[in-house]
């Protein structure tokens, strides 16, 4: 098999809660993004579909977006399930800002979630932060219930299965939901996350992700 327009470049990775998954098309300046994006053949973009596993697993469950280079189409696409506005604006002025460097951007987030959904079971633990299910149910959207999801039932689905891949950095948006859950809790689930996050790409990885990629994020 003969692959054809591979790139080199860096892979960021973009979670959160709906704040990173909004949209570009429904950002103010949207026509103007989506016009402009067959501008930036040198990005990539991919976003993961919303699921949740009780274990970590190895394969996204489902796939809003695959692997497509940046267009009209991509960059556009239906409201939540394309391209995050947050992760492609921050990904088009990196591509500027290096003189057109290759770059990926992968969308996984999802509205209205908590940050123990998105915690290694051994952050949890270092937070005293117990395994349970949290009676709090994320966004989804106006025509389905969501469900009520388990801490870690997130990392599991839509962070562990992309943990094989070298990823450069990620960029995180979430924190409002924890306003009235664990708040208390939050500067060590935090800090938590990001430190296993970085163990466990290094690890799975064999080295090539760095133990302290840059993780950028928006403080509420």
């Amino acid at each position: 098999m003969t692959e054809h327009d591979v790139l080199f470049g860096d892979v960021w990775l973009c979670s959160g809660q709906s704040n990173m998954q909004l949209t570009v098309n429904m950002i103010y300046n949207a026509t103007e993004e989506i016009a402009n994006a067959g501008n930036y053949p040198k990005i990539r973009v991919f976003t993961a579909a919303l699921m949740a596993s009780s274990v970590p697993i190895e394969e996204l469950l489902g796939i809003d977006l695959d692997w497509s280079v940046a267009s009209a189409h991509s960059i556009g696409g239906p409201d939540w399930t394309h391209m995050s506005a947050v992760c492609w604006l921050y990904g088009r002025m990196i591509h500027q800002a290096l003189n057109a460097r290759p770059i990926g951007l992968i969308g996984t987030s999802w509205g209205g979630t908590v940050i123990e959904y998105w915690m290694p079971p051994k952050a949890l633990e270092d937070c005293d932060i117990p395994p349970n299910i949290s009676n709090y149910a994320p966004s989804y959207s106006d025509s389905i219930q969501a469900p009520v999801l388990n801490h870690s039932n997130l990392f599991n689905s839509m962070i562990h299965p992309f943990t094989r891949m070298v990823s450069y950095g990620s960029a995180w948006y979430q924190g409002e939901n924890n306003v009235g859950y664990n708040r208390d809790k939050h500067a060590c689930s935090f800090s938590k996350l990001i430190f296993y996050w970085r163990q466990i790409w290094f690890n799975r990885t064999n080295g090539l992700t760095h133990i302290e990629f840059p993780f950028g994020f928006v403080q509420l």
